[in-house]
């Protein structure tokens, strides 16, 4: 491959300066380069690069082994066409490159539940990262949970995944997805630590409610004992109670809308 001709020289001699560190197999290094130069910037970048996936994505370089895990890198690197020039974004264009990676010829195939975990490794810097913050002032951090409408963490993601991403490593490596999905929360607490918690699939429909609907406990209650048809909604409530003073227990609620 080579730069278009009609373009300035120094455009030209740029495409191919950056092209060879990008991909040094099909495309030749600027011949007014020394080779043992060129070699360094390569290294350089590349390593620089890897260094920051492998900082996010450190189960993921584990279950590939070294040899998959640089190949997969370097197809990021040749073939992916970035949306943003900011650093810290780069394994978030990891993760749109993963989503496209069966389609590139030269890729090895990839395992089933890749995807599921690179997103489960990336969400923590993402949540990490969020700029939304607990607004305090309106919020009766003692409130009752089933009269008063629940606040939630800020910070918080419900997740659902095809994959045991929680539990892969290089023991176990799972072939096939699960008969039903994990379901998991991610949340920030007051500390500013990231905390992930695996959910039953009543506690995480409760606080998609609450987080969608803002609802008050009691309604949100009585409404999946409606979908799930509950022979005693009085008895789901007060079960239900439970759960939610356990959520704000572990900082997951955080109070009650209102002083």
């Amino acid at each position: 491959m080579t730069a278009p001709t009609d373009l300035p020289a120094f455009q030209q001699y740029q495409l191919q300066f950056t092209g060879h560190i990008r991909d040094p197999k099909n495309i030749a290094r600027p011949a007014r380069v020394a080779a043992n130069r060129m070699r360094v910037y390569r290294e350089i970048v590349y390593n620089n690069l890897e260094s920051t996936l492998a900082g996010c994505f450190p189960v993921c370089k584990k279950v590939l082994g070294k040899r998959l895990w640089h190949k997969l890198v370097r197809g990021f690197f040749v073939h992916h066409q970035s949306h943003s020039p900011l650093f810290r974004q780069i394994p978030e264009e990891f993760l749109a490159f993963l989503g496209q990676a069966t389609s590139i010829a030269d890729l090895p195939p990839l395992p089933g539940y890749l995807n599921n975990l690179a997103h489960y490794e990336w969400i923590e810097l993402a949540v990490s990262a969020a700029e939304q913050e607990n607004d305090w002032e309106r919020i009766n951090a003692d409130g009752d949970l089933l009269a008063g409408t629940p606040v939630l963490a800020a910070a918080m993601v419900l997740l659902s995944y095809d994959y045991p991403v929680q539990a892969i490593s290089p023991r176990f490596k799972p072939e096939q997805p699960l008969q039903q999905a994990v379901n998991l929360l991610v949340f920030r607490d007051a500390d500013d630590q990231v905390r992930f918690i695996e959910l039953n699939a009543l506690t995480a429909r409760l606080l998609n409610l609450l987080q969608a609907q803002h609802l008050t406990g009691s309604q949100a209650l009585e409404q999946i004992a409606e979908e799930i048809r509950h022979p005693d909604t009085e008895t789901m409530v007060e079960f239900g109670r439970a759960v939610l003073e356990d959520l704000r227990r572990q900082g997951v609620i955080i109070g009650v809308l209102g002083n």
